[in-house]
């Protein structure tokens, strides 16, 4: 008698099925999250050591008082509002380069680098002229004169450093969307070291005996001082940039350097958005500093104390989420569906895990944060309420800006735009305004306003990331 083999259990069959699926699905997102991090971290260093440069000038500053230190938030506020713009434009080349890299197109990527290269001398040349005039900008803002001649002198001295910054930020963005985010975390540290060593001698002054030729004395800079130390690192971090690419011939050979309108067109169609979307977040923390300003000069070198110490944390989401969305961009050029997803989800995962950890540290111990800045008992007594809202914010502001990149590696710019103006301007401004200077919140009402336009812009992203990457075709290539 013939005997038939039993089958087997439906739902054995089915995990036996499913293992190895599962299994695969682990390993590559293990791999993506590798690949990542390889990217993040020098990324993540650099930007650090790019706010580390802000974060120096505030310590050495904060001796001189309440008004310099009002004057550097100050200061800083107007020239990050016109520098967003800027950068924006120029983040218009990591999509093209990415894309480009992605798909085997090397001479492409060179061709968006020297076209990126033009658009950073051109629009160095408005943002200059504007710089330049920042003593009646910081005037017609409505701020102390003292407050404001502090912040007009700083200015000055830092816009003849916009072209050498402009130009380094447009060969990072070609060398970064390639993968070679090395290069320039190393240089930013050299600015670092530069811009240190420029502040002791430029803000206190020094006197130098210098053989056959007397002694050199230069009067203490204060302020002021620290913003040609600033201008001076820029300078020193061009100049090993480009010493860099020279020596590297596969990286900076084989196309022409004339301008390409088209290119340029090309570029603009995509930066101007990110452009706009950067200056609308910028632009209303600047905002929140002038209205510091409106309540009294130690709210607002309170704020300047508080923001520094969030930006620190902003730059690790920032780099994570630059190095995803240069992911995004390769495997959007490789037509890669799932890896665009894998991607996303990577970014997602541990961007807002590091923001989490920092909100308990806000929490936990901000007193000693704060005094890393500063002594005064005001500005810490301040600062205490300022860093109860900035915790409130870290996992909505690392969800945003997971959400902006991961879509600009897709080249979707300009949906976000919008939104972002609408959370930060139709809502988060109008909040801030309200609550800082019609109940009794004060100073933390004004940053209650931002906790909620960035919650506001982050739930919005994140609806436009499931839309444009999961429920639509993978976006053609840039």
């Amino acid at each position: 008698m013939r005997t038939l083999a039993r089958p087997p259990a439906r739902g054995h069959t089915r995990s036996t099925a499913a293992r190895p699926g599962r299994r695969r699905r682990s390993l590559l997102f293990l791999h993506e999250m590798r690949a990542l991090l390889r990217l993040a971290g020098p990324i993540v260093v650099g930007q650090l050591g790019g706010i580390a440069m802000n974060t120096t000038d505030t310590i050495m500053v904060g001796p001189l008082g309440a008004e310099s230190l009002a004057a550097a938030g100050l200061g800083n506020a107007i020239f990050m509002s016109l520098l967003m713009v800027c950068t924006g434009m120029l983040m218009g080349m990591s999509p093209l380069v990415s894309q480009a890299f992605g798909a085997g197109d090397r001479r492409e990527c060179r061709r968006v680098m020297v076209q990126g290269l033009w658009l950073a001398a051109i629009v160095s040349v408005p943002m200059t002229l504007v710089t330049l005039f920042g003593l009646p900008i910081a005037r017609a803002l409505g701020q102390p004169e003292q407050v404001a001649a502090l912040a007009g002198g700083y200015l000055w001295a830092i816009a003849w450093g916009v072209l050498p910054m402009l130009l380094f930020m447009a060969f990072r963005q070609y060398l970064d969307a390639m993968g070679y985010t090395r290069p320039a975390m190393v240089m930013t540290f050299l600015g670092l070291a530069v811009n240190i060593g420029g502040n002791f001698l430029l803000i206190y002054g020094f006197r130098l005996r210098v053989p056959f030729f007397g002694t050199l004395d230069v009067a203490p800079g204060g302020l002021v001082g620290a913003g040609w130390s600033t201008t001076l690192c820029r300078w020193c971090m061009l100049v090993a940039m480009v010493i860099y690419i020279l020596r590297r011939r596969d990286l900076a050979v084989g196309v022409g350097l004339a301008p390409v309108a088209a290119r340029l067109r090309r570029m603009t169609v995509i930066g101007a958005p990110i452009g706009v979307q950067l200056l609308a977040e910028v632009g209303v923390f600047a905002f929140a500093v002038v209205m510091m300003g409106w309540l009294n000069p130690v709210a607002q070198a309170a704020h300047q104390v508080t923001i520094n110490i969030a930006s620190a944390t902003f730059m690790v989401a920032l780099g994570t989420s630059l190095a995803g969305s240069i992911r995004v961009g390769q495997h959007v050029g490789a037509g890669s569906r799932r890896g665009v997803h894998r991607a996303v989800l990577t970014t997602y995962l541990l961007v807002i895990t590091f923001m989490a950890l920092c909100a308990l540290a806000f929490l936990s111990v901000p007193r000693w944060l704060l005094g890393l800045y500063t002594d005064d008992p005001a500005i810490i007594q301040v600062g205490m309420g300022l860093m109860v809202m900035a915790a409130a914010f870290q996992v909505f502001d690392g969800a945003q800006v997971a959400g902006l990149f991961a879509l600009r590696g897709a080249a979707d710019t300009r949906v976000p735009m919008w939104i972002t103006v609408l959370g930060y301007w139709v809502v988060g401004a109008p909040v801030a305004y309200l609550l800082g200077f019609h109940t009794r919140a004060g100073a933390p009402g004004i940053w209650a306003g931002l906790v909620v336009s960035l919650m506001v812009v982050a739930l919005l992203l994140a609806w436009r990331t499931r839309l444009v990457l999961w429920d639509r075709p993978l976006p053609a290539r840039a």
